[in-house]
Parts: structure tokens; C-alpha cells; sequence
């Protein structure tokens, strides 16, 4: 390892009790999107702290924040370190973001330390509401990431591996709107909109076999009325689907509508399906950043381990489209272990989580520094990207 990769390790090994802290804080104040000021305002004072100057509610996003080094100007290239920090609701930290803000604040903090007066080239932003809200695509619509030519952050997991694709994702609401009557005095008279939902959710569920390995489709029903004996005359279910292309994804979607319409048309329903925005798209990887960022890994001893195929969707996908972006995983607990559980938010604060913390808050220093400093890697990345 040379001189400034070592010294980016020792750096971030003295900062252990304040990272730790910062993960711990958010772990104790859960907070769902586009609900997380206390976060916000905690990480801001922190980098303040640091000697950073913070800029709250960018993009016209709330909760979001845009910090840079005081007393400098951004210059070019400009690489951006990105934290994560809504939890689930109910349960909490179950996907780790506490552990994705404390790694990007430390590798912010030392990169700071290490580039001196060339740390205008150096960004971290705030970005909320991963889970479900689209955060980034917010802020990237809003242009904040205009001037920036990478971004990068972590995600805890049960392997290690520098990237793999991610699916795009149309979260939509499906509502079927009927008649009353009395269930038992006048059948006749009712039109029953739990009927159409359940026709439409049995026609999804048949067309899912169909799928193709990189689709998915699911959803549960929150709507199907009140009582037994009343026909309901609405229902309403709400639905994701996911691809690893735009293409895919929109031809789920299609297909799901179709399903919706056969339904209504059949029980003499209308129906009605709201997409939420934003749509999440799929992950466009950088093979030359995820490259360093493996150089990275074996620089600190860390295996990479097989992609075991298991797919999910983030908001990383879309600004993977705006700008070159990797989203490397990093191992907290074993493959027993899964994501959006209670025991993969209690492992973010074991002892093996702990080493990750410092090793991802290691592996970013170390590539935001390749990147800053290598005219050859920022070609390459350019070439990925504009493939």
C-alpha cells in the first residue's frame, strides 16, 4: 500500500469512536423518507465540526444537504461521497443506512484532511428517502449533481462484491370502483370491487410464472372493504414492478395493466392505476470505478465473493444515468442473514459490522482518491459511462 492509502486507513482508524457514534445515533432515532431532520441536522453539525461548510434542503428536498470543504471552491473533477441515512418503518435501520452515512462522513473527513488545498474536488451530499421516496432522482432533477463527474457510497450486505446490476422499479397504486348492496337481501344489485382486485391479483399472479428471470411482480391488497354483508363498491391494491432494463420494466407494467383491465371489464368495475414517481431505474455500472474500487478492496485483504443473483432496486440506479456511480456491497453478517430484517439492523452494530464501517469508510477514501488523482481512471470512467 502506498504512503496516502496508508495514511487514509490511519486516519480513518482514528476517527473509530466518532463514526461508530454517528452510525449509533442514527440506529436510536429511525427515521422514514423524507422525514429524517434529526439526521440531517446531527450529520450537518458534525461536518460543520469538521470543517465543512453545509447547505440544508437542496433540491428543494428537506431533508437533503450539500457539504463541502470550508473555504474552498469546487473545482474539477469533482467526486461525490453520498449518505444515506432513512430507516424502514417499524423496524428501523433493517437495510444499514446508518452504516452507509457514518462510512461516506469518514471517508469525507479524511479525504478533506488528505487533499489540503485541493479538496474543492471533494463533495459529500445528503441524500434522503432511498427507501421508496427517490431521493437522488430528486436532487439529480433539481441539478445538483450538474457540476460532479462521480459519485460513489457503500451498502451493507451479506457478501462482498464491488457491483452488480439493480432493477428498475414502477411502484403504482390499482383501485376498483363498484356498487353497494346487501350481500345476502340484493346480490344482484351490487358490483363487487374486492372481486375485481382479486381477479386482477390472480391474473398478475398467473402471468408471473411467466416472467423472465430479471422481472419481478408484487403486491398486497390495502383496501376490501368493511363488513361481510356489504358488497364493496371499492378496493385498491398496491403493486411494484421491477426489471433490469427500462424496456423490461415498462412491459411488466403494461402487461400488470392489462390484468387490471381484463378484471374491471369482467365484474363490471372501473379501475383506476397511479404510478408514483419517481420510477426507479436500473443500475448502469462502471466497470473502470468498480475496478478501483476492487484494487481497494485487495489493498485491505477483503475477498470478493461470488454474486449470489439476488437483486433489489435503489434510487442509485437512476443517478447511475446522470453520472458514473458504484454502489459496492460489503459484508456485515452471513448469507443467513438477509436485508430489511431485524437481524441485519442489530448486525450493523456487532463487531463485524463495526470492521465494515471502517473498511467501506477505507475503500471510498481510497477510490475518491484515484479518481481525484488519475487522468487514465477518469478517461476510462468516461468511456464506461458513455457506452
Amino acid at each position: 500500500m502506498d504512503k496516502i492509502k496508508d495514511r487514509i486507513c490511519r486516519e480513518i482508524d482514528s476517527m473509530t469512536d466518532d463514526l461508530f457514534g454517528i452510525s449509533d445515533f442514527l440506529l436510536a432515532n429511525p427515521e422514514t423518507a423524507y422525514k429524517e431532520f434529526k439526521a440531517r441536522d446531527y450529520l450537518s453539525s458534525f461536518l460543520e465540526e469538521k470543517g465543512f461548510t453545509v447547505e440544508k434542503e437542496v433540491g428543494g428536498v428537506e431533508t437533503s444537504f450539500f457539504a463541502r470543504p470550508a473555504g474552498c471552491s469546487q473545482t474539477r473533477p469533482t467526486v461525490a461521497l453520498l449518505a444515506e441515512y432513512d430507516a424502514l418503518p417499524e423496524i428501523g435501520h433493517a437495510c444499514g443506512h446508518n452504516m452507509i452515512a457514518a462510512a461516506s462522513l469518514g471517508a469525507a473527513i479524511v479525504l478533506r484532511r488528505i487533499l489540503g488545498d485541493r479538496a474543492g474536488g471533494m463533495v459529500l451530499v445528503g441524500t434522503p428517502a432511498e427507501e421508496g421516496g427517490g431521493g437522488k432522482v430528486l436532487l439529480a432533477e433539481a441539478g445538483i449533481f450538474e457540476n460532479i463527474d462521480a459519485a460513489m457510497m457503500f451498502h451493507p450486505s451479506s457478501t462482498n462484491i464491488p457491483g452488480k446490476g439493480m432493477l428498475g422499479r414502477i411502484k403504482f397504486k390499482v383501485e376498483f370502483f363498484g356498487r353497494t348492496a346487501h350481500a345476502a337481501g340484493s346480490p344482484d344489485q351490487g358490483i363487487n370491487a374486492l372481486d375485481a382486485l382479486i381477479l386482477a391479483y390472480s391474473s398478475i399472479n398467473a402471468f408471473r410464472q411467466h416472467l423472465r428471470p430479471d422481472g419481478r411482480i408484487h403486491g398486497v391488497i390495502t383496501d376490501g372493504g368493511v363488513l361481510p354483508n356489504i358488497i364493496p363498491d371499492y378496493a385498491a391494491g398496491l403493486f411494484y414492478v421491477r426489471g433490469a432494463s427500462r424496456s423490461y420494466r415498462d412491459e411488466l407494467l403494461e402487461r400488470v395493466r392489462k390484468c387490471c383491465e381484463g378484471a374491471a371489464l369482467a365484474m363490471g368495475c372501473e379501475f383506476k392505476l397511479e404510478i408514483f414517481q419517481p420510477t426507479i431505474d436500473p443500475m448502469k455500472r462502471n466497470l473502470a470505478l468498480e475496478g478501483a474500487f476492487t484494487q481497494n478492496m485487495k489493498e485491505l485483504e477483503i475477498g470478493i465473493d461470488e454474486d449470489n443473483g439476488r437483486r433489489g432496486s435503489s434510487d442509485m440506479g437512476n443517478l447511475s444515468h446522470y453520472l458514473p456511480s458504484i454502489h459496492p456491497w460489503l459484508a456485515i453478517a452471513g448469507p443467513e442473514v438477509a436485508g430489511h430484517t431485524t437481524g441485519f439492523r442489530d448486525a450493523t452494530v456487532t463487531s463485524r459490522g463495526r470492521k465494515t464501517l471502517l473498511d467501506a469508510a477505507k475503500m471510498l477514501a481510497m477510490t475518491g482518491w484515484d479518481f481525484l488523482n488519475s487522468s487514465e481512471l477518469r478517461e476510462r470512467v468516461k468511456e464506461d459511462f458513455l457506452r
